[in-house]
C-alpha cells in the first residue's frame, strides 16, 4: 500500500472507486483565539494498492495532541479494497472524512493519523496556534526611535 495523497483541507469529495479525489484548501496551520471551533474541514486520502492487498482492511483515523490524547474519538471502519481491474497492476481508493465543528481547546501541535490494519501509514501535523492579532494583551510601549502606526 502507498499513500499517494494525504491532506487536511477545507473540503473534499471523492467519486467512487478509483475516481477523482477533489481537494479544496489544503492547510497545516490555523491561527485562532481559544477555545476554537473549526466549523468544517476534511481529511482526504488516496491509497494505492496492489492485487495481493485486495480485501477488507481495518482503517482508523485519529486526531491527537502531542501527548497522544485524542481530541475526538478515533474513527474506525472496515473498508473493502476492491478487485484490481483487468489490465491494471494497481488500484486506488479515495477516502474522505468530513468533520463538522472540530473543537480545539488550546494551542498545540496536533496529529491526524491514518492507521491501516494496525500500522500507521501517515501522520499529518496540524498546528493550531494563538493568533497574536486576537490577543487581549496590551501592546508594549513604542521605542523612542519608533514611528507610531
Amino acid at each position: 500500500m502507498n499513500i499517494e495523497i494525504a491532506a487536511i483541507c477545507d473540503a473534499a469529495t471523492a467519486n467512487g472507486m478509483g475516481g477523482r479525489l477533489n481537494i479544496l484548501g489544503a492547510f497545516d496551520r490555523v491561527f485562532a483565539k481559544f477555545p476554537f471551533v473549526i466549523p468544517q474541514c476534511s481529511a482526504a486520502f488516496r491509497i494505492r494498492y496492489q492485487r495481493a492487498e485486495v480485501g477488507v482492511h481495518k482503517l482508523v483515523l485519529s486526531i491527537e495532541d502531542v501527548c497522544g490524547h485524542n481530541i475526538v474519538p478515533a474513527m474506525e471502519s472496515q473498508i473493502p479494497f476492491e478487485q484490481v481491474a483487468t489490465g491494471f497492476d494497481t488500484a486506488a481508493l479515495n477516502l474522505v472524512l468530513n468533520m463538522q465543528r472540530l473543537k480545539i481547546d488550546r494551542p498545540d501541535k496536533y496529529m491526524v493519523r491514518l492507521i491501516i490494519d494496525d500500522e500507521e501509514y501517515i501522520a499529518l501535523p496540524l498546528y493550531v496556534l494563538e493568533d497574536p492579532r486576537l490577543s487581549n494583551q496590551p501592546k508594549p510601549p513604542a521605542a523612542e526611535n519608533e514611528l507610531p502606526n
